[in-house]
């Protein structure tokens, strides 16, 4: 009798820190290994690991053992010529270059996928350095546009990437970001119409120049007086810390703007919020968004590249902000916090990112390369 050979696939990313793409690739890693297939997962390092605990058993862990894409050459190269994977789908910009690279030189018979992470045209304007700016620039330039196929995380993504790289023209899809399997599994194991909401805003996300908190502050600031009991919670941590904190007494509401630091266990946040609040300069796919409406908080985002367009719905989910106007902003959170929205009709928007929905996609376009 003919036996069913086990489909392979090797998935691969720097870290297992607790960002977005990290979170999406353990989804889909564990997902896939759920569906039967006989899942690598390779990471450089297991450095500040948020998300090492969620990897499933049923997935094999290869950790390399290198600080940086730079320096995996060597490491990834010996693991590629011992385990001789088909494809290798790939959550990081240098390491899909690295992959090219390796390919070319050493003639390895792989396809590479590689998912973008960014709204790369926006990502590129905030970079700084001249290895971000010159040498990675050029490099992702001269090798990005030559891996197999590139996995979008929403249409506006797709076209920006088309627009840099139309030689991929016919080798992109979308497939939408899976919320966390946790989150998932937690709003459909209790009656979230029955979850009591509490006097706060919350933004969650790295402390860094893309996320621009400080619009967050400065919206709060401006609707705090209408309601004095209400508080901004901001879940996260990085280099511009120090310049929020400094930003939220400038508008005169430091008493007011709790910095919660990094928090593994995002659902109590979630859950109790009035809404959850986005000001991004630019996202890739803003997980953060479909984690909030899962668990049936509403949401006020910016209207930035790319991604919150094709999740918001208006006055079923939240509210869509004019791009960095911060007086339609100061609106929208009024309109917000005066409205009442329903849990299960918002939970309805965000069905197309159910986990298994979405590494259905997945499984499906990594098949085609089998």
């Amino acid at each position: 009798m003919k036996t069913t050979e086990t489909k392979k696939i090797t998935l691969l990313i720097s870290s297992l820190a607790g960002g977005g793409a990290e979170g999406v690739c353990v989804n889909v890693a564990n997902g896939l290994a759920e569906q039967g297939w006989q899942v690598d997962l390779v990471v450089l390092h297991l450095n500040n690991s948020a998300y090492h605990d969620r990897v499933s058993d049923k997935v094999n862990l290869v950790v390399l053992g290198v600080k940086h894409a730079r320096y995996a050459g060597l490491t990834l190269s010996k693991y590629i010529h011992r385990q001789k994977p088909k494809s290798i789908l790939v959550f990081n910009y240098e390491l899909a270059v690295m992959l090219v690279i390796l390919r070319t030189i050493l003639r390895f018979k792989i396809k590479i996928i590689a998912r973008n992470i960014n709204t790369l045209s926006q990502k590129r304007k905030l970079a700084k350095g001249l290895w971000l700016k010159y040498i990675v620039k050029n490099f992702v330039d001269g090798f990005y546009g030559k891996v197999d196929h590139v996995i979008n995380q929403c249409k506006a993504m797709q076209d920006d990437l088309l627009t840099l790289y139309p030689k991929l023209k016919g080798k992109t899809s979308v497939i939408y970001n899976p919320v966390a399997k946790h989150i998932e599994d937690y709003a459909k194991s209790h009656d979230l119409s029955q979850v009591e909401k509490r006097d706060y805003l919350l933004c969650v996300g790295r402390l860094e120049k893309q996320k621009a908190f400080h619009y967050a502050i400065e919206g709060f600031a401006g609707v705090a007086n209408e309601f004095p009991n209400l508080r901004l919670k901001i879940v996260g941590q990085g280099s511009v810390e120090a310049t929020l904190k400094q930003c939220a007494i400038d508008f005169g509401v430091a008493d007011r703007v709790d910095f919660e630091g990094f928090q593994k266990d995002m659902i109590p946040y979630y859950l109790h919020a009035k809404a959850t609040v986005l000001t991004s300069l630019y996202e890739g796919f803003p997980n953060v968004l479909v984690e909030s409406i899962t668990l049936g908080t509403p949401v006020v985002a910016f209207d930035c590249p790319s991604g919150p367009r094709e999740i918001i719905e208006d006055r079923v989910n939240g509210y869509l902000v004019e791009y960095l106007n911060i007086k339609d902003f100061k609106a929208k959170l009024v309109q917000l916090l005066s409205a009442k929205f329903n849990a299960e009709a918002a939970q309805n928007t965000v069905k197309q990112n159910q986990v298994d929905e979405v590494v259905k996609h997945y499984a499906k376009q990594i098949a085609c390369f089998d």
